[in-house]
């Protein structure tokens, strides 16, 4: 019997920081040991309130071999020695030049584009996070100064529970302001100006999110700290709300939000303005080590929870994650299944756990080369969970495949107000993919969903990113219209979910399928197609209502 896990993040507590204050070291703009004709590269580093500007230095922008920068609109790859970085074979023009950095992240001589997602990693504990910047030098400079168009939030995470967690991302959003999009600039040699926002600001740009895309662990106790800095464009007023995505290894995510005025002890948040905010995780009465949030019935007394998203393989590394993101889906990257392909999938035969030469990079159409001969993989090696350890989600044993009849009771025979709805996923006007939503068995019904008639297509239920991070805090589990594969060839992708259970009758495999008109909880494709794999865990003991 497993033993007991929190599964949900805890509640957020953050106090608002001061700025963060960086050396004042300057970078001289020698050229000592540089090539002839190149051009050395520096950068303005965040500093402090109302023009206390810093230079860079060791706490702030730190220039990598490799780095991409673009100038006058041709791309150039940064070389650094010592502590100077530069550029070859650029023939400084009889004009003033601009520059951007990193190379096709910000646009135009007149404006600045900022994304509204960013990747990022650490490396000896120093975040790498490649932040847009704008600059403009003299005709015929040998230096260019590259400056911040945005401003940031420094968010400082530590961990107050009793337990281990993975931060998987942080984001800040505002009710009012544009955090991301496109704004004008006005740059000069040794200037930049971004300008205020204006008019209506669409709703996907008040939200910038940083992804840690190697899924650092916070140990408990609250002694390790994790720095996110989170670049916005320059916001004048309203409250600006940070949430700290996290999980237990491979659970699905959850989070909470905290929300600060950063104009009443600060003013504006302009460019080149840091501002820090503290949050620790930790519980109190609402969340306990028992938290109900995200828990799901599959049968009398039994209960369980869903990974954080599908299953994916990478045949190069021989390596199985969990998605990401709940709605993250391959499409037709699942075309190049092969031995020696080093990209990911995520449409896989059924038993395809590597074990006794049932490989998850198969695509043959011979049923014998899938999962045993007969009967079901439940508990046996031939689950995915069973036999395999998950890069971001723990050790071999650690997840299981539903059933058949479990998929059953979670879609048609559960005592609950409501079992799933199908739902479109947009940011904007852009839809993400479409899919099932699975609401566990306490789930607060406030999102307005029509959910379990019959009949129902999934612009039924048009729902936001925004909307989704929400239902997904309150432990909603999203199940991605991710397609099929036959052989090589993708099909329905975006348009049906097909969901591989542990059972089998002959020679057929069961399976959860849904598409824009139809749920069925016990399809039953052929071994050989490739399907999608939601994972899950048993919990060990029923839910409580403290």
């Amino acid at each position: 019997m497993k033993s007991t896990r929190k599964y949900s993040l805890m509640t957020i507590m953050a106090l608002l920081g001061g700025v963060l204050a960086v050396g004042s070291c300057q970078k001289e703009n020698n050229t000592e040991g540089i090539p002839e004709g190149a051009v050395l590269l520096t950068a303005e580093g965040f500093g402090g309130m109302e023009g206390d500007k810093t230079s860079v230095s060791a706490e702030s922008v730190v220039w990598e071999n490799g780095d991409r920068v673009s100038l006058n609109g041709a791309e150039y790859t940064v070389t650094v020695s010592g502590d100077k970085a530069y550029v070859t074979d650029f023939n400084n023009p009889r004009d003033p030049f601009r520059g951007i950095y990193p190379a096709g992240l910000v646009t135009g001589t007149e404006t600045v584009t900022v994304p509204s997602q960013y990747e990022s990693h650490y490396n000896n504990g120093r975040q790498v996070l490649h932040l847009p910047m704008l600059a403009m030098a003299g005709a015929g400079d040998n230096a260019i100064r590259f400056r911040h168009a945005t401003a940031a939030v420094r968010v400082l995470v530590k961990n107050s529970l009793d337990v281990d967690v993975v931060v998987t991302d942080v984001r800040v959003s505002s009710a009012v302001g544009q955090l991301c999009g496109t704004r004008g600039v006005t740059l000069g040699v040794g200037t930049l100006a971004v300008a205020a926002q204006s008019g209506t600001i669409a709703e996907a740009d008040k939200q910038v999110s940083v992804v840690l895309t190697d899924s650092p662990v916070l140990a408990h106790g609250g002694s390790d700290i994790i720095e996110v800095q989170v670049p916005i464009l320059p916001v004048a007023a309203g409250n600006l709300t940070i949430t700290v995505y996290a999980h237990m290894a491979g659970a699905a995510l959850g989070a909470r939000n905290f929300t600060f005025t950063h104009t009443a002890s600060h003013a504006a948040l302009g460019r080149n303005v840091m501002m820090t905010a503290r949050v620790n995780l930790s519980t109190n009465g609402e969340h306990t080590t028992e938290d109900t949030k995200g828990r799901f019935s599959v049968g009398e007394n039994r209960w369980v929870v869903f990974a954080q998203g599908n299953l994916q393989y990478n045949a190069g590394t021989s390596t199985f994650r969990f998605a990401p993101e709940q709605y993250d889906i391959i499409g037709d990257g699942n075309s190049h299944i092969a031995s020696g392909y080093s990209g990911w999938i995520d449409l896989m035969g059924w038993g395809t756990s590597g074990y006794e030469g049932s490989y998850p990079y198969l695509s043959t159409t011979t049923v014998a080369d899938y999962g045993p001969a007969s009967g079901s993989i439940s508990g046996t090696q031939y689950d995915w969970g069973v036999y395999n350890a998950i890069e971001n989600a723990g050790a071999a044993n650690t997840w299981r495949t539903l059933t058949s009849s479990e998929w059953d009771c979670l879609l048609n025979t559960r005592n609950v107000e409501k079992r799933y709805a199908k739902v479109s996923l947009s940011v904007g006007s852009d839809n993400i993919v479409n899919g099932m939503v699975l609401f566990p068995d306490d789930y607060d019904f406030e999102d307005g969903l029509v959910c379990n008639e019959s009949g129902l297509d999934y612009s039924s239920n048009a729902i936001s990113l925004g909307l989704w991070q929400q239902m997904e805090a309150e432990g909603a589990v999203f199940l991605p219209a991710a397609g099929y594969r036959e052989g090589a060839v993708t099909n329905q992708v975006k348009s049906a979910g097909y969901y591989w259970s542990s059972s089998k009758i002959g020679e057929y495999a069961r399976a959860l399928r849904f598409d824009n008109e139809n749920m069925v909880s016990d399809s039953s494709p052929a071994a050989y197609y490739g399907n999608s794999i939601r994972l899950c865990s048993d919990i060990s003991a029923a839910p409580s209502n403290n």
